[in-house]
């Protein structure tokens, strides 16, 4: 007999399943009547920042290059013989991966071929094929992306905002690594990251969709055992470099062939609890409502004078490894931009929360909250951060619940002048 945890969220009539199997593997199903797509996650609390660890074969400490991470999550879909990508599309299953700075999750979407699905997702994880030829190959394909990603200016400010903030955490360097970085990538050292971080312990299955819990389970587990168990331990060691709280620079200003110059300011802040990771996003979505979307005084106002023609943007990230906020607009003038973006924070610190402003905002993000149970992704997103920072799955439906106009003012006073730095794009004369 399994032990089953389930959680329920009122507000979304939505329930998940949770076990642990006994090889370690968390699975997660998280209950979608009536729903004719389903989604199935395979995932490991691997990602970019985590470059110095313990090798779980030889019990010593390693470091290996940036951009490691998204390598090997590129070549786990590449099989002797085939390619993973294209076995799913032959069924008529989407799938693709993403690697982000604290994860790497493999998934598929599918309406009728599930089970086919779910025994491909295993086999496309459990089958890692790493050859010095291959590895080879696909260094000039991931050597492209990073050269495309670099003459993305979004992209740029954002990561120049990164390398402003942060003077020693991984953070601030390119999830996919740099060309020279990715240069010293060996299928050996493929092999030492993927039975470190791809071992049962720290990964998760997930299913999203209408599908019986029980034999789903038996499903997963079924073609999990098809493969032996690889040497687990109860905890991996892993090393990031102990942050300075200062920032690393003020300013960034970088030139590129673009037309309208892009402006973010970052805010860098503490590490926090995975709770206060949760509310602050929240936090983040609530205060960007209020005080720069399409519909605030402030951003009218800046449209209407001609120096803004696209959104303003306001996000939190944080894990266990960092902690930060950025808002970045596009511009017509940044110098005059930047300046009226700094007044009005100064401004709206001081002021007194509007009440009524702040009940409207909530009760649209309540309303947001509740239409995302139509959501396959931001169900499985939601399994995730619960995942990543042991909180409860419906931990944000709760805090959305609770907010205060007490909170939106102690978040604002995060956004100082000492933690706070300027990331521009110009372009080139």
């Amino acid at each position: 007999m399994r032990k089953m945890a389930v959680e329920y969220s009122k507000e979304l009539d939505e329930s998940t399943f949770s076990t642990k199997l006994s090889n370690g593997l968390s699975v997660y199903i998280c209950k979608k009547t009536g729903f004719n797509k389903k989604m199935g996650l395979f995932g490991t609390k691997y990602g970019s920042v985590i470059n110095d660890f313990v090798d779980i074969e030889t019990g010593k400490r390693i470091q290996v290059p940036d951009g490691i991470a998204h390598y090997l999550e590129h070549k786990l879909f590449e099989k002797e013989g085939a390619n993973a990508l294209d076995l799913f599309s032959q069924m008529g299953v989407s799938s693709n991966a993403y690697t982000s700075f604290d994860q790497t999750v493999y998934y598929f979407e599918t309406a009728d071929k599930f089970e086919e699905s779910v025994a491909m997702l295993v086999k496309l994880i459990k089958e890692p094929y790493f050859t010095a030829e291959n590895v080879e190959k696909e260094r000039g394909i991931i050597g492209q992306e990073i050269s495309m990603y670099d003459d993305n200016p979004n992209f740029k400010v954002y990561f120049n905002a990164l390398r402003a903030m942060y003077q020693k955490n991984p953070v601030r360097i390119d999830i996919a690594g740099t060309i020279e970085t990715i240069s010293h990538i060996t299928h050996e050292l493929l092999y030492t990251c993927y039975n470190t971080f791809y071992s049962p312990q720290n990964m998760f299955f997930i299913i999203v969709g209408d599908v019986d819990v029980d034999k789903t389970l038996d499903l997963i587990e079924e073609n999990i055992n098809k493969y032996p168990n690889p040497k687990t331990s109860e905890e991996i060691q892993k090393f990031i470099p102990e942050e300075p709280v200062e920032i690393a620079q003020k300013e960034i200003e970088e030139k590129m062939d673009i037309y309208l110059p892009q402006l973010c300011l970052g805010y860098k802040l503490p590490l926090c609890s995975g709770y206060d990771i949760q509310k602050n996003e929240v936090l983040a979505d609530v205060v960007g409502e209020m005080y720069f979307s399409k519909q605030s005084d402030f951003f009218v106002n800046m449209y209407n004078s001609g120096k803004v023609n696209s959104s303003i943007d306001l996000q939190y990230e944080g894990s266990k490894y960092f902690s930060h906020l950025m808002l970045m607009t596009t511009t017509t003038n940044v110098g005059e931009v930047q300046k009226d973006i700094l007044k009005y924070i100064n401004k709206i610190k001081v002021e007194d929360v509007d009440k009524d402003l702040f009940e409207i905002v909530k009760r649209k993000k309540i309303g947001e909250t509740i239409l995302s149970a139509d959501s396959l992704n931001i169900a499985y997103r939601r399994i995730i951060d619960g995942i990543l920072y042991d909180t409860n799955t419906y931990i944000d439906v709760e805090i959305l619940e609770k907010l205060t106009p007490e909170d939106i003012k102690e978040f604002l006073n995060i956004l100082r002048e000492d933690n706070q730095v300027i990331s521009k794009i110009l372009p080139k004369e």
